[in-house]
């Protein structure tokens, strides 16, 4: 993987979109595995002529999350990070950037799949600074599913295993209101929040019961890398621990391989590590993987001391490491040992880490994603990009032979989202395109990332970015890499290679 040049990814995905008050799909798949049945509650001891509703309650099934994030989330992101939905408190909640609502979403994953009953959810208050929720759009394990209309019902049946589960706010009671022919969807100041989503399991009892979701706990710190590759805004250290699989570190020296390459980690107090779960090499398709290079071994231990040596598989599965002797320390290091060569590329990635103190697992929260988003903020306010930055902004397509509709979104935390469907006589296209965007200067950014294209003769409905590979069975139509200019002013936007008609607004 050269600077500034991608692999060719071989992972399919399609999309299905819908206008400014309708559907967007979200941004990040993880890797699919064999869905098996994980067992929520420990095995009882109590008689079953003896259960009651407090000894039922005592014994509620619980479940580890594996990835948690949102597509949008405001600031400071340790008040409004998705998380907070599961620490049963319904004063606190995820929150959207100012001027995001419908579109943006809320993902998480377990371990192994969970079978869940029905979903229930709370919707944080209207007030000056949050719009009023009216609905979402489930997506299970990466395909489309029911709506919940917060406001009529309870809560929505699912019934089935679930390894994924994406959230995408759908309707409020502020975005939307007007939409225009062309232009920016929403005009104003409001998030939009989810204070609390229930997961309904069946105990062994036979009971309905809300499932305990334990997320990932946030630990303050840093991250320092031996090198990363350019543009950091895409490879930075601090991708190992945002929940995004699809994201990473990669070493920087793109000419020889990331054997001795090393990753150093502070705390700000004190820590136990006993495990360390690693998702190896490039997850954002099988082809990124094989292409570029994969751990093979590492040594792991407190800073400045030999750490203890453990080898690494070859797969796009996440491995738990158990560590030969429990550590505690605030300061750790990690050196890349051995490397599996990459079909193409010498650059090694790591998608992701978390570690695991005995009872919970953590990841470091360095506050440097925040840092560059208040730079982007800074940028944006400077420029004509303050008037789209975190906004869906939406046009009309129309021809002779053909009619669609198109999106847009930039956001400040550095990803950005496209979405295209044009509907034709013969036939239909859609055209999904989403990754990473940097600075060129006050008048263009540089998108780059994955442009998914979807041709009408499938018959099976997929969603991308939802959680999930699609079935094998599913044909699909072609995903390649891009990058391109796009170019702005206070009243257009245009991209270069033509990817896109012009925005107006």
């Amino acid at each position: 993987m050269k600077k500034a040049v991608f692999v060719l990814i071989a992972l399919s995905i399609a999309a299905v979109f819908l206008s400014c008050t309708g559907e967007e799909v979200s941004d990040p798949p993880v890797t699919s595995e064999q869905e098996t049945e994980e067992p929520v509650n420990s095995e009882s001891t109590v008689p079953e002529d003896e259960i009651t509703e407090e000894t039922a309650q005592e014994e509620e099934p619980g479940a580890f999350v594996e990835l948690c994030y949102a597509t949008s989330v405001n600031m400071p992101e340790d008040q409004f990070g998705p998380e907070n939905v599961f620490d049963n408190d319904p004063n606190t909640g995820w929150v959207t950037m100012p001027g995001a609502g419908p579109s943006e979403g809320l993902f998480f994953s377990f371990e192994t799949p969970i079978h869940i009953d029905a979903i229930s959810m709370q919707a944080l208050p209207e007030s000056n600074s949050i719009a009023e929720l009216y609905s979402v759009r489930l997506y299970i394990n990466g395909i489309s599913g029911p709506y919940y209309d917060i406001h009529r019902e309870e809560s929505v049946s699912i019934d089935r295993k679930v390894k994924s589960l994406f959230i995408r706010i759908s309707g409020t009671g502020y975005h939307g209101r007007e939409v225009p022919e062309n232009g920016l969807c929403y005009n104003g100041s409001l998030s939009v929040g989810i204070s609390e989503v229930n997961l309904l399991v069946e105990n062994e009892y036979g009971q309905e019961v809300p499932l305990q979701i334990q997320p990932v706990t946030r630990v303050s710190g840093s991250i320092q890398a031996s090198s990363s590759l350019d543009p950091v805004e895409a490879y930075n250290p601090d991708f190992l621990f945002d929940s995004r699989s699809d994201f990473g570190w990669s070493d920087g020296n793109t000419e020889s391989s990331g054997q001795g390459e090393n990753l150093s980690f502070h705390f700000d107090q004190s820590q136990r590590i006993e495990k360390i779960k690693i998702w190896n090499g490039y997850h954002r398709s099988q082809t990124h993987f094989d292409q570029n290079e994969r751990v093979a071994s590492i040594s792991f231990g407190p800073q400045g001391e030999d750490g203890s040596v453990y080898s690494i598989n070859d797969t796009m599965v996440p491995q738990v490491i158990t560590l030969e002797t429990p550590l505690e320390g605030q300061s750790f290091s990690l050196n890349i040992l051995d490397v599996y060569e990459g079909a193409t590329y010498k650059d090694l990635v790591i998608s992701e880490l978390c570690f695991f103190d005995g009872n919970d697992w953590f990841q470091l929260r360095s506050g440097e994603g925040e840092v560059r988003k208040n730079q982007l903020l800074e940028w944006a306010q400077n420029t004509d990009a303050g008037v789209f930055i975190d906004r869906q902004i939406y046009a009309r397509i129309w021809s002779e032979d053909s009619n669609g509709e198109q999106h847009f979104i930039l956001r400040s935390n550095g990803s950005f989202i496209i979405w295209k469907l044009l509907e034709m006589d013969d036939s239909d296209e859609t055209m999904y395109a989403d990754g990473n965007w940097q600075i060129i200067d006050d008048n263009s950014v540089r998108i780059f990332g994955k442009l998914h294209r979807m041709g009408s003769y499938l018959e099976y409905a997929y969603d991308p970015y939802s959680g999930a590979i699609p079935p094998p069975e599913v044909e699909l139509d072609r995903t390649t890499i891009f990058t391109d200019i796009l170019e702005f002013d206070g009243e257009t936007i245009s991209s270069q290679r033509g990817m896109f008609e012009e925005f107006t607004f």
